[in-house]
């Protein structure tokens, strides 16, 4: 079974990410997706030319941003934390076609209190790995969440995705 992943941040207010705010019209606008049967969460995308680095080769920093984000909401869709990426590594395969659908999929490989590792596979159209990823979080504290994004924005709705 497939389920779409709530945006809860649609309400967060400033939110505005370049990768997941479907009202942010020079973004990404992804959506995200559990698939219930493989055990993780995924998202397609086919890119825009703007993105290619060298002609016809989605520009790693934009795979980078993809990566991240599908590492976040697989993160997000198990533990329902807010968590910040503590580290991220990324092994270029193959070049990406900078027109082709994408999926990228991430699993949760580690937790460990407030540690979380997620794995990410970027996938052209053909099924066949481009890049591959190991992503980590921190799953932070309510006081360094509010340091780091700012008390006010907690408002009651968010208050259930802060780690005492």
């Amino acid at each position: 079974m497939i389920r779409e992943i709530e945006n809860i941040f649609l309400d967060f207010p400033g939110y505005g990410c370049f990768a997941c705010d479907p009202r942010n019209q020079l973004g990404l606008r992804l959506k995200f997706f559990a698939d219930e049967e493989k055990g993780d969460v995924f998202t397609k995308y086919t890119p825009e030319v703007h993105l290619e680095g060298f002609p016809g080769i989605l520009h790693g920093g934009i795979q980078c941003a993809l990566i991240d984000e599908v590492a976040f909401w697989t993160m997000f869709d198990q533990f329902k934390k807010i968590a910040l990426t503590s580290k991220l590594d990324m092994e270029f395969l193959r070049p990406v076609d900078g027109k082709s659908e994408l999926t990228i999929r991430g699993k949760v490989t580690e937790a460990d209190g407030r540690k979380v590792r997620v794995e990410v596979n970027l996938l052209n159209d053909d099924n066949k790995v481009c890049t591959k990823s190991t992503v980590d979080y921190t799953i932070t504290t309510r006081e360094m969440t509010y340091k780091i994004l700012g008390k006010e924005r907690f408002t009651e709705k968010f208050q259930k995705y802060l780690e005492d």
